[in-house]
């Protein structure tokens, strides 16, 4: 288990940082998290449970090189909790989905986590597809279980034997309200990075979800 311990707080608790020591490598969280996202801890301690949970899937987008590993805060917003490309009104239900810019070995990543309060508890943190996905946060657990399924077919079909992880989604037909979008996500497996074409359909209140390598 990775064990992380705080190292820097700095104004006020408006920003925070944390440093890791995990397999011979450092891992730093840092950036100015909101305040208010933290209830019933500090900010070092979200960032810390934020880091927990980014880092075993992060190693997996960017194996260990040699560099600093840098989880930085990249901005959270308060989104629909079925259409994560609509921010709404924080008085109006909702989600918060916090972005991390994962930095240092390999290329920049962008990670996501939502964050769902539990009144004055610590909110319970899921990490979300990483990339720009349209989707609510039911829809990409469910496209997530069929692209990995199809990933893991194709990657079992070539005689590999790894399980496969999603590396990235991105918009490819912007999402507009009651009409289907698409979007291109890519899951890797034995070094191999394969492509998904996804296209979200909205029908009489549920969502078809169809997904084809591309």
């Amino acid at each position: 288990m990775t064990r992380l311990i705080f190292a820097i707080v700095a104004f006020a608790c408006l920003a925070g940082a944390v440093q890791a020591q995990p397999a011979n490598e450092d891992v730093t969280v840092r950036g100015n998290f909101p305040q208010l996202l933290a209830r019933g801890e500090t900010i070092v301690q979200l960032a810390n449970r934020i880091a927990a949970k980014l880092i075993t899937f992060d190693r997996l987008l960017a194996p260990a090189c040699g560099m600093p590993r840098v989880f930085e805060f990249a901005g959270a917003d308060y989104v629909d909790i079925n259409d994560a490309s609509r921010r709404v009104d924080t008085a109006q239900p909702g989600v918060w989905r916090i972005m991390v810019q994962g930095k240092g070995c390999w290329t920049p990543r962008l990670h996501n986590v939502f964050l769902f309060p539990r009144g004055a508890s610590p909110a319970e943190l899921r990490i979300s597809v990483p990339g720009t996905s349209s989707a609510g946060v039911k829809h990409q657990q469910d496209a997530t279980r069929i692209v990995l399924r199809e990933a893991n077919s194709l990657a079992a079909r070539s005689n590999c034997d790894e399980r496969a992880y999603l590396v990235e989604a991105s918009v490819t037909k912007a999402r507009r309200p009651g009409k289907a979008w698409m979007e291109s996500w890519s899951a890797s497996a034995c070094d191999l990075v394969r492509k998904f074409s996804v296209t979200f359909t909205p029908e009489g209140g549920k969502m078809r979800i169809m997904v084809i390598p591309a």
